[in-house]
């Protein structure tokens, strides 16, 4: 392999407008977010002088956020995606500008606060679930890979630097330049997202008969389909294990200050350990996007996260703490990229709304979740104890269902055909291609049990397939 198949691809990016316009609207908006998300948690503890108070605003983002999502994806399966964006991103705007607004005032009303949280957890619910859908619709099947790498790269790169900067604006100027900021921000996001072809569900008649399911249009046809499909129920079944025992983020303050003997500065280390391993293989990606077996490469890296976790709770020096959580980050980073490419590729359009919102939902009630049940077995046993079961919980799982479910562990995506560069969603400049042929017909996301078409078939006659976050 040449050192030049290492990096990242960025090959989404110069054949398809459209998926330039998301990746651009989302590096803006994830700068303004990260930046805002520093803002309002110091401005609602300024208020009420309680981390309960900021642990309410982070609990209203979480549920509103969950339903927006839900609804989101129902609604994407059933109307324009393009406009259903739209409106999402522009309702965020107000929340912020709503948020700026509270911020001028002389004496700022913590329920204005919470209530422009709510609007906006609803509306980025939406917009994500949204264009986390219409992201295979962009991209060629066999970019799925290389659109999902470059999409956690510069989540990553946002989650390290806008919190940076977001605390540097908020010490010179206070919270409401900040909102004013992440305002503006969402505003161009929006524009940006007008340079979007019209995005409508896309419905083939024959994809009833290839996976056996009808499709009354209700939320719960994601589940049945699920149960159909062993790559996508598969999926399903790690992710919901791994987002409720992820990386224990929770416990680095004890074990900072109990265990390893360190302060804020060693704290502060910890925390961007994972990102610095996440940044490192998002890019030098070039070979995730290029893999024989992304089923077994997926679950390995589920393992190998599990493992990473369990030598995080058994380490008792920092550096031995940093490199088994920038590993635990290397790792969760191959997960996200393969799952988006594999859940895309396997899910038919009429179907992906609901099924992003699903596996957005898991993420999401995880995060929650998953503090309580961290705090919980820390209180049972240490914070190395509860940070060795979750780690050890992720590792098994990933070995049951490479074992339960052959149909994932076999998957595989589509191979870029030197000799049929053509074969896209979209022309170069962006433009779609003309209906009827057979670039313009997705076909079948495989059979009921999972297993994807021949990799020696063309990318024009597989089906466009693509999950975790697209735009805050």
């Amino acid at each position: 392999m040449r050192a030049a198949d290492l990096l990242i691809d960025i090959g989404p990016l110069r054949t398809s407008r459209d998926f330039r316009a998301i990746f651009i609207a989302r590096v803006v908006s994830l700068f303004g977010l990260g930046m805002a998300t520093v803002a309002l948690s110091a401005q609602v503890y300024g208020l009420t002088r309680s981390t309960f108070g900021v642990a309410v605003s982070s609990m209203i983002m979480s549920v509103t956020v969950l339903a927006g999502s839900l609804w989101g994806g129902w609604m994407a399966d059933r109307t324009d995606r393009r406009t259903l964006i739209l409106w999402a991103r522009a309702s965020a705007a107000l929340a912020f500008a709503g948020l700026a607004v509270n911020a001028f005032l002389p004496e700022p009303h913590l329920w204005a606060i919470y209530l422009c949280v709510a609007w906006d957890g609803l509306a980025t619910g939406v917009s994500v679930t949204a264009l986390m859908a219409v992201a295979p619709t962009l991209v060629r099947p066999d970019r799925l890979p290389a659109a999902g790498a470059l999409i956690s790269l510069t989540g990553e790169i946002g989650s390290v630097t806008a919190p940076f900067i977001g605390g540097l604006l908020l010490a010179l100027s206070g919270p409401g330049p900040v909102f004013a900021f992440t305002a503006v921000t969402t505003g161009i996001t929006t524009l940006l997202l007008l340079r979007l072809r019209p995005l409508p569900p896309f419905r083939d008649d024959d994809e009833d008969e290839t996976d056996g399911l009808e499709d009354s249009g209700s939320p719960l046809a994601a589940f049945r389909f699920a149960v159909r499909n062993r790559v996508v129920g598969g999926l399903m079944a790690l992710g919901g294990v791994t987002a409720l025992f992820n990386l224990p983020v929770v416990l680095f303050p004890e074990l900072v200050y109990t265990r390893l003997g360190g302060g804020e500065v060693m704290l502060g280390l910890l925390y961007t350990a994972p990102a610095v391993g996440a940044i490192a293989v998002s890019a030098t990606s070039g070979w995730i996007t290029r893999a024989a077996r992304p089923g077994r490469l997926l679950l390995g890296a589920a393992f190998t996260g599990g493992l990473a976790t369990v030598g995080f709770g058994m380490s008792g020096d920092v550096t031995v703490a940093f490199v088994m959580l920038a590993v635990g980050g290397a790792a969760g980073t191959v997960y996200e990229i393969l799952e988006y490419a594999l859940v895309q590729h396997n899910t038919p359009d009429r179907l992906r709304g609901r099924i992003v919102s699903v596996i957005t939902a898991q993420g999401t009630t995880g995060d929650v979740v998953g503090d309580v049940e961290v705090a919980l077995v820390d209180r049972w046993f240490s914070p190395a104890g509860a940070a060795l079961v979750n780690g050890a919980v992720c590792a098994v799982a990933a070995v049951v269902v490479a074992l339960a479910v052959p149909g994932l562990r076999k998957a595989t995506l589509p191979r870029e055909d030197p000799d049929n560069t053509s074969a896209s969603t979209g022309d170069p400049d962006g433009s779609p291609p003309s209906e009827g042929g057979p670039e313009g017909s997705p076909s079948s996301a495989g059979g009921s049990d999972g297993s994807a078409p021949s990799t020696g078939e063309s990318a024009a006659a597989l089906p466009a397939g693509g999950v975790r976050s697209v735009t805050g």
